[in-house]
């Protein structure tokens, strides 16, 4: 291997570092049902806020679980989605 071709190798490593090191920092916000979730690009949730009057039945609270478990699990997608479109070119083992 040519050392431009090794130097141009390095740069797209450092881009591709620099890229993921952004989206792992951005935050996503899901909010429905009155209730706001916020998470890292790397998945890390940051907070959990009831936006609304939440009214949690003591005698269901598996309901809110169900509900806050579904709501994590579609911000992680719209996480997915877009770490999809950010890196549609690069080969496996290059992305994220």
């Amino acid at each position: 291997m040519d050392l431009g071709m090794l130097r141009k190798m390095q740069k797209l490593q450092k881009e591709i570092e620099a890229k993921t090191e952004e989206f792992n920092e951005k935050e996503f916000t899901l909010e429905k049902h009155g209730i706001e979730i916020v998470a890292k690009g790397s998945k890390k949730i940051i907070s959990i806020k009831f936006k609304e009057v939440f009214l949690l039945d003591p005698e269901d609270a598996e309901t809110t679980e169900d509900l806050l478990v579904l709501l994590i699990n579609q911000l992680y997608e719209q996480i997915d989605e877009e770490e999809k479109q950010l890196m549609p070119a690069m080969p496996n083992g290059l992305g994220f």
